[in-house]
C-alpha cells in the first residue's frame, strides 16, 4: 500500500486547518504525534562485525548506524561442547553434524539467525562482550525512513498527525493569549486528534494473511478459548 513522506502532512495542515507552520516546529510536532500513534515499519537486517579490545576492559563493536532494535547476536558457527574431563575434543564430531543439519534447513523464518547466542550489553553506540569473539552476527530492526531520515506514513496517519499539529498550535496560542475561544478550538481539535489517532492504529486494509494470523490467535490452544471465560470455578 502506497505511503507518503512525513512532510506530505504540511500542505494538508494548511488545506484542512488554514495553519502555516515552519518546518522545524512541524517536524517536532509531527514526530511526537507519530510516536503517540505507535505505528512503525521495520526492515530486518543482518550484518557481521569483528569485536575490538577496549582499553577499559572487554571487547566491543560499534552499532550499525541505522539500528532501531537489536533482535539477536550470535556466533557464525553452531554450539558444541568445548571441554571435558573424560575425552579430548568432545564436540569434534557433534559440531560437524550440527553444521550439516544447519546448512540443510530450507526457508527459515525471517527472524531466524544461525549460530550460538552470545551474551552482550549495549552501552551508548557500542555493543560490549565479555569474551574475545573473532566475529559476531547481528540481527537488528531498522526503521523504514525516507532520505530525510523521517518515517513514511499512510493516509490515516496523515490526517491524525495534521489534527495533532493543529491542536498543539491552537493550544499553545491559547495558553499565550489566555483567550477562551482559542482554548475551545484546541479542545475540539484534541477530540478530533484522539479519534483519528485510534483510527490510524488500525490497518487501512487486512489481507488474507493478516486474517489468517488473527484467526490463529483466536483459536490457538496456548491462549484463552475464544468466547470462553478463564476464571476459576469456585
Amino acid at each position: 500500500m502506497q505511503k507518503e513522506p512525513l512532510y506530505s502532512v504540511l500542505p494538508l495542515l494548511d488545506e484542512l486547518y488554514g495553519i502555516e507552520m515552519d518546518e522545524d516546529q512541524f517536524e517536532t510536532l509531527a514526530m511526537i504525534a507519530y510516536k503517540k500513534i505507535g505505528n512503525k515499519d521495520f526492515k530486518i537486517k543482518i550484518t557481521r562485525a569483528f569485536p575490538q579490545p577496549d582499553p577499559c576492559g572487554g571487547w566491543y563493536v560499534c552499532k550499525p548506524c541505522d539500528v532501531d532494535l537489536i533482535e539477536a547476536i550470535t556466533l557464525p558457527f553452531e554450539d558444541a561442547q568445548e571441554t571435558s574431563n573424560i575425552i579430548n575434543y568432545p564436540g569434534f564430531y557433534t559440531h560437524d553434524v550440527e553444521e550439516d543439519i544447519e546448512w540443510q534447513k530450507r526457508m527459515p523464518n525471517e527472524l531466524y539467525l544461525r549460530g550460538k547466542f552470545v551474551k552482550y550489553k549495549e552501552l551508548g553506540d557500542k555493543i560490549y562482550f565479555t569474551e574475545p569473539f573473532p566475529m559476531v552476527q547481528i540481527m537488528y530492526k531498522s526503521s523504514y525512513l525516507d532520505e530525510d531520515e523521517l518515517p513514511y506514513i499512510n493516509s490515516k496517519e496523515q490526517n491524525a498527525i495534521a489534527a495533532y499539529c493543529a491542536y498543539s498550535y491552537y493550544y499553545r496560542k491559547g495558553i499565550k493569549t489566555k483567550d477562551s475561544a482559542t482554548m475551545q478550538i484546541a479542545a475540539s481539535l484534541k477530540t478530533d486528534w484522539l479519534k483519528l489517532c485510534s483510527e490510524a492504529r488500525v490497518a487501512e486494509a487486512l489481507s488474507q494473511n493478516d486474517m489468517n494470523e488473527i484467526l490463529d490467535t483466536q483459536v490457538s490452544w496456548d491462549r484463552h478459548n475464544f468466547g470462553r471465560t478463564s476464571k476459576p470455578i469456585k
